[in-house]
């Protein structure tokens, strides 16, 4: 009688795993590849792409309409460093992605934000997440050298 409940234990434990869904994690010192999409707005040291998409999308946040963009910006090494920003009609939610780069933080950094406003400086001009939460220094999103 026992053999035969250990059997059913066992086949009923062996049939049950084999009908769940199994998600592994992917940790931060391993994160998925970087795909560059035609829509992203890519800086490789000052030299950005895809600028338009980035001006259509501070137009959109004036205008209270939903967008979202991906800016990246690469290292000194050539990591990619994922910037998402997603506007929702009332706030930015930005995600920094920093998983890529074997030099610094590997982290995700999530913040919600009110806007974006533009410093201009002496030979550039910076786009700046305001009025962000847990955050004590301006967020810069873009340098564009003038």
């Amino acid at each position: 009688m026992k053999k035969h409940f250990l059997i059913l234990f066992i086949l009923s434990i062996a049939t049950g795993c084999q009908t769940k869904e199994r998600t592994i994690p992917i940790e931060v010192s391993d994160p998925p590849e970087y795909i560059q999409s035609h829509d992203d707005i890519v800086d490789m040291h000052g030299d950005i792409t895809n600028l338009e998409r980035f001006y259509l999308f501070v137009d959109h946040i004036e205008q209270v309409q939903k967008d979202k963009i991906r800016i990246v910006n690469y290292t000194t090494e050539g990591a990619p460093m994922l910037h998402d920003l997603e506007f929702d009609g009332t706030e930015i939610h930005s995600t920094y992605d920093s998983t890529r780069d074997g030099y610094g933080s590997g982290s995700i950094e999530e913040v919600y934000c009110k806007g974006i406003i533009k410093v201009k400086r002496d030979s550039r001009t910076d786009y700046v997440l305001e009025e962000c939460s847990n955050q004590k220094e301006d967020v810069v999103i873009l340098v564009i050298e003038d």
